[in-house]
């Protein structure tokens, strides 16, 4: 073979081509490289939303079962009012003698002070003062409160009676109403 034919046979059969095939070849691959990203950031997603929709489903299983409890909820927030909620307060405190237990008089406020404030559902709000054992005051507000499901205590704060063994305790509740 003639050497001026030489030159252009290697570069535009040989070279030439080679470099095509690896330009395409790459072009390839980094096609299948962002193709494989995508997939991998769909699938996660894809599973991210299995998996929200497996707890969701949980959810309401429970909230199925819960269902007859609900509904008791909803009849006590629908009657309950000041005076149901100060006669919880008279029946659990009957439970002890006077030397255990001492109710104070209680101070409603209408609007709450502490989680309630920034919720639209509406609260008030009420400081219950009593005077007593701490096993007295443990047990009536286990039973306050299991009477009573839509209260939530805000703050308690106990401090020794100077006079004798007892302690006061000033006991404040948010009380959340129906809409």
């Amino acid at each position: 073979m003639n050497s001026y034919y030489k030159n252009a046979v290697t570069v535009f059969g040989l070279v030439l081509p080679l470099v095509v095939i690896g330009v395409l070849a790459g072009a390839c691959l980094f096609g299948v490289a962002r193709v494989n990203k995508k997939y991998s950031k769909a699938k996660a997603v894809y599973q991210q939303a299995q998996a929200q929709e497996r707890q969701m489903s949980q959810m309401q299983k429970k909230v199925a079962q819960n269902g007859t409890h609900l509904k008791k909820w909803e009849e006590m927030m629908d009657r309950e009012t000041r005076g149901s909620f100060a006669a919880h307060w008279e029946e659990a405190g009957k439970k002890f003698t006077s030397r255990d237990f001492q109710k104070a008089p209680h101070h409603w406020i209408n609007q709450s002070e502490g989680l309630g404030q920034n919720i639209k559902q509406p609260t008030s709000q009420v400081e219950m003062k009593f005077t007593g054992t701490y096993r007295a005051m443990q047990l009536t507000l286990m039973e306050v409160e299991s009477k009573l499901p839509q209260l939530q205590l805000d703050r308690l704060t106990v401090v020794p009676d100077n006079s004798s063994t007892k302690l006061n305790f000033t006991a404040t509740f948010t009380v959340w109403t129906k809409k």
